[in-house]
């Protein structure tokens, strides 16, 4: 009973902003109820800013679909192949093969393209 309680009480604030420079100190001020003057129209301009509903975050790192991550991961390991990173492609891909069995061939013969090439050298 009290958790809903509090759920009630503490909803979400849907305020307007205002800003305004203060005349006395010239100190920019912040506040989510007009100042005394702001209906009258007089003393300094107040700007209002309007409620909007958050936007949808951004996924942190675009780039970090599987497909980005698994070809970041292959020119990694051409670049400079070692086998703690042969072993990371190696357990992305089965990550990967698991999480999307569709892409599993194509991720098999990139990463046997790429080991080839490393044989060759």
């Amino acid at each position: 009973m009290f958790a809903l309680a509090l759920l009630l009480l503490c909803s979400a604030a849907h305020a307007d902003l205002y800003r305004w420079v203060d005349p006395e100190s010239g100190s920019v001020k912040l506040s989510n109820s007009p100042p005394p003057w702001y209906e009258r129209g007089a003393g300094p301009q107040v700007e209002r800013v309007p409620y909007s509903a958050p936007a949808a975050r951004a996924p942190d790192n675009p780039s970090a679909t599987p497909r980005a991550r698994w070809l970041d991961m292959l020119r990694t390991v051409a670049l400079e192949p070692t086998r703690e990173r042969l072993e990371a492609l190696q357990a992305l891909r089965q990550e990967l093969d698991r999480l999307d069995p569709a892409g599993a061939t194509a991720r098999r013969a990139e990463q046997g393209e790429v080991v080839r090439k490393l044989e060759r050298r």
